[in-house]
């Protein structure tokens, strides 16, 4: 990592940690390609939808910037999108990934779009769960969303198949987060 990436890097933490964020690497830091257009959403959003990567697990930072800027790519390229499709996505290494972030409309769960925050644990959560590290990194970019008011204080909290036929976020993932206290059965 560079010295400039170092000292951003060390900003974003410090404005992360006054309040109670996990630390938000931004697009920068993790090397993003510039969105070819963008849509805003409406805050506070009512929904957030969890899925899951199907890619190996990273846990370290470049690991993890590695394989966001190569989900960004098949996005773009592959899907044509105009961008990475989800909102942020949570590395193994505990640290949150700006994908489009709070206020721009993501490309992430057809049909929710518009309304809601999408969020990818990056690996394959069929059989085991994250990494504790990357699940209190989601639990602490929820609680900051509603901190600051980009969720809904009564927010609801989907995965994906819920609202569309995937497998996402993987067994094990699904049936941890039916225990959170944000969690509905039905949107």
């Amino acid at each position: 990592m560079g010295y400039v990436a170092a000292i951003l890097l060390a900003v974003f933490a410090a404005a992360n940690a006054q309040n109670n964020c996990p630390n938000i690497v931004a697009r920068r830091g993790w090397g993003a390609r510039p969105a070819k257009q963008v849509e805003y959403i409406i805050k506070p959003v009512q929904y957030v939808v969890i899925q899951h990567t199907v890619s190996p697990i990273c846990t370290s930072m470049n690991a993890c910037a590695e394989r966001v800027r190569s989900i960004q790519a098949q996005h773009m390229t592959n899907l044509k999108f105009e961008d990475i499709g989800y909102s942020f996505l949570v590395g193994g290494d505990g640290n949150v990934y700006e994908g489009r972030g709070w206020h721009k409309q993501g490309a992430h769960t057809r049909g929710y779009n518009k309304n809601s925050i999408g969020v990818a644990l990056i690996g394959d959560f069929t059989d085991t769960l994250p990494p504790r590290a990357q699940l209190e990194a989601l639990k602490k970019l929820l609680e900051c969303g509603v901190q600051l008011g980009e969720l809904s204080e009564d927010y609801k909290l989907l995965a994906a198949r819920q609202v569309v036929a995937t497998q996402s976020p993987g067994l094990a993932l699904y049936q941890e987060l039916q225990t959170w206290p944000a969690w509905v059965e039905q949107p």
